[in-house]
This record gives C-alpha cells, sequence and structure tokens, in this order.
C-alpha cells in the first residue's frame, strides 16, 4: 500500500508538472514585447505646419485618428484653421470616420475644451497615451521610407500625367521661365510671424534674398522666388524689384517671383490645377523632373518639410537658440542615412544661423536669450540655497535638482518668454487688435541681411558639385546694411 500512495503521488507530481509554464531558460532567446503603437492623437485647429506630418502618418496607418479643435463660434480667432486641415485630410484620401472635429471655447488655454478632446480621444483609445500634436513628426522620423515617399506621391497626386505636364510648360514658358535645365535654386519666402502668425525671427529678408541671389547667380540656370508675397501689400513688389535689378545687372532670364503663384486665376494655371494644393505640389514636382540638380531653400516651416518628404534636396534655416528648433531634429540625418529614431533621412537638414537676416528677428533672438539667462540664473540661485542648506551634492543630484524645479522657473517667466516666441509684436495681428510693433530705436540697433559667417554656411549649400568660379561683371557681395530713420525722414521730406 504504501508503494501504491508513492506511485500515486508520483502520477499527481507528474500531471501538475505538465500544467505548469516552464521556466525561461537563460541560453534562448526571449520573444520582444509587442511595440505600443497609439491609434489616436489631438490636433489644435491652428497647428497648419504640422498638419502635412500628421497626413502622413494617417495616409500610412489606416488604424489612426485624429481630434482637431475648432472654435465653437463664440470668438474670432484667425488662426482657427480646423476646416481647412480637415479638407486636406480628406483630399489626401482619409476617411471621415477618422477625422473629429470637437468644438471649443478657445483654441489655446480652455481646460474644459481640452478635457473635452481627450474625452472624445479615449473613444478610439480608452487606455494608454494619446499623442499629441508632434506625432506627426515623430512617426516621420520611425516610418519614413521609399515607398512611404512614393504612397504620399500617390495620395497627393504628385505624379502629373502626360497633360498636366504640358500645362505646366506651357504656363512657364508664358512667364519666361526655363522650363528644364541643369541647376535650378527655389527660394522659399515666409512672411505669416508679420501677419500675425508666431515666430517672426523665421520671416524672410529681403536684403537676405537679395544677398543669395547676387552670390549664386552664375551658378544657377534660374533661381525661382516662391511662397509669401510679404506682410502687406505696399511691399509685395520688393521681390519684383529684386528681379527687375537681376535683369538690369546680372542677366535678363535668371530670377523669378512666382510667390503666391496660386491665387493667380489664369485659365494657364487653372488647366493644371495650380491654385489647389496639391497643384502646387505637381509644380515643385515638375521642377524636380525636368532640372539635373534641384536645392530648396527657406526658413523652417510646413512647406518645406512636404518638400522633403516628397524627396527633393532642401535645407532649412534657423538660428541658435530657437525655441521650438528641438521638434525637427528627430529627422536629422545620424548615421548610415538613417535618423536616431530609425526611419530613413527625409532630408530635411538643418542650416544653423548665428542670427537671423531681419532687424526684428535679430531683436527677438536678442530678448529670448535675455529671458533664458534670468532663467537659468534663479535656477541656480535655487539649487545653490538647497545645497547651502542641506550640504554638498554629486553631479547627478545637482541634475536631479535642476531638473526638478526648471518647469517651475520656466512657467514663472512663461508670459515674458510668450511676447517673443509668439505674436505679440507683429505688425498686424489677426485678431484685429492693434499692433504693438517692435520700436525703432530698438530694431535700428540691427543689421538687415545676413552676416558674413551665415552667408558662407548657405553658400556651402548652395554651391552646385564641381563649380568653378568664372569672372564677373558685378560685384556679387551685398553687405548688411543699417537703416537710419532720420535719414529717410530727410529725404521724405
Amino acid at each position: 500500500m504504501p508503494r501504491n500512495k508513492k506511485k500515486q503521488k508520483a502520477g499527481a507530481s507528474n500531471t501538475n508538472d505538465a500544467n505548469r509554464i516552464p521556466a525561461p531558460r537563460p541560453d534562448l532567446p526571449r520573444d520582444p514585447k509587442p511595440k505600443f503603437e497609439p491609434k489616436v492623437l489631438i490636433q489644435p485647429g491652428y497647428a497648419t505646419g504640422d498638419m502635412f506630418g500628421i497626413a502622413a502618418a494617417l495616409i500610412d496607418d489606416d488604424e489612426l485618428h485624429v481630434v482637431i479643435s475648432k472654435g465653437n463660434g463664440t470668438f474670432t480667432d484667425h488662426t482657427d484653421k480646423a476646416d481647412s486641415i480637415k479638407k486636406f485630410y480628406r483630399d489626401s484620401g482619409i476617411g471621415e470616420d477618422r477625422i473629429h472635429i470637437v468644438e471649443v471655447n478657445r483654441l489655446r488655454g480652455d481646460n474644459a475644451g481640452k478635457r473635452r478632446l481627450e474625452n472624445k480621444a479615449r473613444e478610439f483609445q480608452p487606455r494608454g497615451y494619446i499623442n499629441r500634436v508632434n506625432y506627426g513628426t515623430d512617426y516621420i522620423a520611425r516610418k519614413y521610407s521609399p515607398a512611404l515617399r512614393n504612397k504620399l506621391k500617390v495620395r497627393w497626386e504628385v505624379n502629373s500625367n502626360g497633360y498636366e505636364d504640358e500645362a505646366i510648360k506651357n504656363w512657364l514658358e508664358q512667364k519666361g521661365i526655363p522650363t528644364s535645365g541643369d541647376n535650378l535654386l527655389i527660394l522659399w519666402s515666409r512672411f505669416s510671424g508679420k501677419g500675425g502668425d508666431i515666430h517672426i525671427e523665421h520671416d524672410t529678408s529681403y536684403t537676405g534674398i537679395r544677398q543669395i541671389v547676387y552670390r549664386v547667380a552664375e551658378m544657377y540656370d534660374a533661381i525661382i522666388i516662391t511662397g509669401d508675397k510679404g506682410y502687406v501689400k505696399e511691399r509685395e513688389s520688393k521681390f519684383d524689384d529684386i528681379v527687375n535689378e537681376v535683369k538690369s545687372t546680372i542677366h535678363p532670364s535668371k530670377v523669378f517671383n512666382i510667390t503666391e503663384f496660386w491665387d493667380e486665376k489664369t485659365p494657364s494655371l487653372l488647366a493644371w490645377g495650380g491654385n489647389t494644393r496639391f497643384g502646387q505640389f505637381k509644380l515643385y514636382e515638375y521642377f524636380e523632373k525636368n532640372f539635373t540638380h534641384v536645392k530648396h531653400l527657406g526658413f523652417r516651416s510646413g512647406n518645406l518639410e512636404v518638400m522633403a518628404m516628397l524627396g527633393y534636396t532642401v535645407r532649412y534655416m534657423e538660428e541658435e537658440g530657437s525655441e521650438s528648433g528641438r521638434r525637427m531634429l528627430a529627422w536629422k540625418k545620424v548615421n548610415g542615412g538613417k535618423t536616431q529614431k530609425g526611419g530613413d533621412a527625409t532630408g530635411y537638414e538643418r542650416l544653423l544661423l548665428s542670427q537671423p537676416p531681419t532687424r526684428s528677428g535679430k531683436f527677438l533672438q536678442e530678448k529670448i536669450k535675455e529671458v533664458n539667462t534670468k532663467i537659468e540664473r534663479e535656477l541656480n540661485e535655487k539649487v545653490s540655497s538647497i545645497i547651502e542648506t542641506t550640504g554638498p551634492k554629486t553631479n547627478r543630484q545637482i541634475e536631479a535638482l535642476e531638473k526638478e524645479f526648471r518647469s517651475e522657473v520656466e512657467k514663472k517667466f512663461s508670459d515674458e518668454k510668450k511676447k517673443y516666441t509668439g505674436a505679440y509684436y507683429a505688425p498686424r495681428k489677426k485678431d484685429g487688435t492693434p499692433p504693438i510693433p517692435i520700436s525703432k530705436e530698438e530694431k535700428n540697433r540691427f543689421y538687415e541681411g545676413f552676416n558674413d559667417e551665415d552667408m558662407a554656411l548657405i553658400i556651402k549649400y548652395l554651391r552646385p558639385e564641381r563649380w568653378i568660379d568664372r569672372q564677373i561683371t558685378y560685384d556679387p557681395i551685398i553687405p548688411q546694411k543699417r537703416k537710419d530713420y532720420k535719414k529717410l525722414l530727410e529725404i521724405a521730406n
């Protein structure tokens, strides 16, 4: 009997062993944890610059949803572009069921609206992290590839058919613009900051454009200025003035101004859809196909991000100390043509300038540095006070203390900093309030245009491979200049 009992126990033990999950063996590789992919993001209705990256993510991930804030009609906010953002997504082939509009009292600073946005987002992702507006940028950094680039070209209808190519060629010929050649430079103009949006320091300098054109005119078959005309109608002719000056000084058919060409209602433009967003993309694809080497240059903007995602050669300019510069570094090529996050680099690389080329930009850069100096000084004082009270700390402990107090100190100076990073000093306000422009006395302290160091960096990118300088009959060096308001008043009188 005792022996039978032992057998029963052994049998029971064997049964339990069969049902027991075996312990992991250290000599065998473990299955990787499944990666969590959030399926919803929240986008403020004013964030038009982010919509291209978000559109790319929506195109590539057909399970992704977007929740967009929109004013409920009780306030006026000219930065509210929710409807046009939604239209672009719909035109990109994103289903209505994946685009969700939530009305809020204010686009900025509305806590109740923020909760409504988050509640809507949780309908599609009840648990886990809800992505914010920078998700599109992050997605491209992780997922960009030739396959995604081709998918975007299809959705954005970039690949023109034979008829559209002929129509584009006809439109260009009517303007006297070369339709093929070796080297083409496309300079992007931006004036949205002075027009009432944010980042005035990234707006274009007319003097800076003139400096670039004179330095590289001999290197290119054609130079095209595109993008924004200017922030006031009186200044829309300034690019035409540069074009006409080049015609008489350098070459009669070298530089061309097509800023805001999409507003032109001519039959030749409408023939290829040049008045639409996708039609604009077709024009740059035409240039890419019909010129051997095409380079794009401008200050950081969503439009330039699109050019990079479509596979074109792009550099964006940004000044040292830019408050929002970190976001786009996610696209930077680090090694082997990849980003730090593992996707293929788009080619959207930064030219880091020591200064913006505009006097307004230089003033704002200086003020932002002053605020940042105050933040660092107060942060150091807080940490030093704790060390004096509690005793010496290791470097790691000091870093932890700085991290703990940084958000508190930055919040203290946030309103002051917003004056210099937002639209406070915009000479034209979109909300209809009177402008508070930077005083002439303040701007008078700065030069217009790029300094020599920054021009050297720009020319290094723009110079074609194997270019050999030739003898020319004009002076290509346009120095920075300072405005003398007293002299201008004397001339006016």
